[in-house]
């Protein structure tokens, strides 16, 4: 399921079953100002982003292609790039 949680103002980060997968925030570098939204679990593929007038149709257009990238990449796919992100992200990772 997924879930949305507050960063920042007007950042959010987009989870998956207690994954994080995406991304929206409001780009005000643009003139004006648009939702961007991207998906970032690391498999290799296309990026996967896209912009929205308002942050209701960002979730939705986020959801739209969320569905559709797990229905491409299926379980096990999501499951090494999910193991390899939280790789990434182990505190130890430094150590020697």
């Amino acid at each position: 399921m997924l879930t949305v949680r507050l960063i920042a103002p007007d950042d959010y980060a987009i989870r998956d079953d207690g994954h994080s997968v995406g991304r929206i925030r409001l780009a005000t570098e643009r003139s004006p100002a648009i939702w961007v939204w991207h998906i970032t679990v690391t498999i290799p593929d296309r990026a996967q982003f896209g912009d929205a007038a308002t942050l209701d149709e960002a979730k939705g257009r986020f959801r739209v292609a969320w569905e559709a990238f797990k229905a491409k990449h299926g379980a096990e796919a999501l499951a090494k790039a999910y193991a390899e992100m939280g790789h990434a992200d182990w505190a130890g990772r430094y150590r020697r």
